[in-house]
C-alpha cells in the first residue's frame, strides 16, 4: 500500500461563490474517493463560500502555525489563484501544482487550466466538479416556489446598445449579479446574460445546474466547454437572415430574449445540466487529479 501523501491546497483566488463551488467539488470528489492522498484546504480569506469539509481560513492562524505549515507541512501543495509572498520558501522543500484563470499568469507551480481553451501552452488539464441543485422546483421547507417564468435578466456582462435598447423597450428588470447567487433570488427566477471569461462559464454552469437558463452574445469555447452548444441561447443578430429577411440587431435580441423567457429557455438549462452531468462526473474528476499529482510527485498517491 503506498505512503500517504500530504497535500496542501493554498486558495488565494477562486473566492467568488461559483468559483469557491467548483473547489468545494473538487475537495469533496477527492476525499470521497479515498486514496492515499490527505487534504488540507486553506483559504486566504473567509470560508463562507467553501463547501470543502475541514476548509480553514489562511488568516485565522497564528504567526507560528502559519510558519510550520510553511516549513513543513505537505510534500505536495496545490496554489489555487496568485501566489503569496511567502511561496517561495514552499517550493523549496515541496512540489508544487498552480492553476489559474488569468491569460497570462506567472507560472508557480506545475500550470494547470481548468479548460481546454485556456490551455494553449501545454498546461494540463484538471476536471471541474459541479452540483446541480434545483432550487425553482416544487417546494422546499414548506415554501411555495413561483412557477411563473423568470422576467428578469442577470447581468453578467455588460449589454451592448442594441441590448440595452431591447431590455428597456420592454422594461425588463434587471437583477445585479452580486445578489443573484443566492438561493432566495434564484427561486424567484431570471435569465442570466453571461460574459465570456473562464469565472463567466463557471457562473453560467454554476447558475445554470440550479435552474437558470443561460443568454450570450455570442457563441464561445468556454461556455460550449460547460454547457454545450445547446445549452446556452444567443441572438441571431447582423447579416443573418431568415428567407430573404435580415434579422437587425435589435430584432436578434429580441426574439432571443422572448427565447429565454419561453419554454425554450427551460429546455435549454436542461440540456446544459444533462451536459454537465455526462461530461463532468466528480468521480471522474478526481481521478484526473489524483493522476496528476501522481506524475508531479513521480509516485503513486
Amino acid at each position: 500500500m503506498p505512503a500517504m501523501t500530504d497535500c496542501v491546497w493554498y486558495v488565494s483566488g477562486f473566492r467568488r461563490p461559483w468559483e469557491a463551488a467548483v473547489i468545494g467539488g473538487l475537495a469533496a470528489a477527492l476525499k470521497a474517493k479515498g486514496g492515499a492522498l490527505s487534504l488540507q484546504v486553506y483559504v486566504d480569506g473567509g470560508t463562507a463560500n467553501f463547501r470543502a469539509e475541514g476548509a480553514m481560513s489562511w488568516r485565522s492562524l497564528t504567526f507560528f502555525e502559519k510558519l510550520a505549515a510553511v516549513l513543513f507541512k505537505g510534500k505536495l501543495w496545490h496554489l489555487w489563484g496568485e501566489a503569496p509572498f511567502w511561496w517561495g520558501l514552499v517550493r523549496l522543500r515541496a512540489r508544487t501544482v498552480h492553476t489559474s484563470l488569468d491569460d497570462a499568469p506567472e507560472w508557480r507551480g506545475h500550470p494547470t487550466r481548468l479548460f481546454e481553451a485556456q490551455a494553449r501552452h501545454g498546461e494540463s488539464l484538471i476536471a471541474p466538479a459541479f452540483e446541480a441543485r434545483v432550487v425553482r422546483a416544487g417546494k422546499e421547507k414548506g415554501e411555495e416556489v413561483s412557477e411563473e417564468p423568470p422576467s428578469a435578466v442577470i447581468l453578467a456582462a455588460s449589454p451592448g446598445a442594441a441590448f440595452r435598447e431591447v431590455l428597456d423597450e420592454l422594461k425588463t428588470a434587471v437583477v445585479p449579479l452580486a445578489g443573484a447567487v443566492t438561493d432566495s433570488t434564484l427561486r424567484q427566477g431570471g435569465v442570466l446574460f453571461a460574459g465570456d471569461g473562464p469565472s463567466d462559464a463557471l457562473l453560467a454552469a454554476y447558475l445554470t445546474t440550479q435552474g437558470i437558463p443561460v443568454l450570450a452574445a455570442s457563441e464561445t469555447p468556454l461556455l460550449d466547454a460547460v454547457l454545450g452548444r445547446s445549452g446556452y441561447i444567443v441572438p441571431r443578430t447582423g447579416d443573418t437572415r431568415i428567407g430573404d429577411t435580415r434579422i437587425g440587431d435589435r430584432e436578434g435580441w429580441r426574439a432571443a430574449l422572448g427565447e429565454a423567457f419561453s419554454e425554450a429557455g427551460r429546455a435549454s438549462a436542461a440540456s446544459a445540466r444533462r451536459f454537465l452531468k455526462d461530461r463532468y462526473d466528480s468521480a471522474e474528476a478526481a481521478k484526473s487529479l489524483e493522476n496528476l499529482y501522481r506524475a508531479v510527485m513521480g509516485k503513486n498517491v
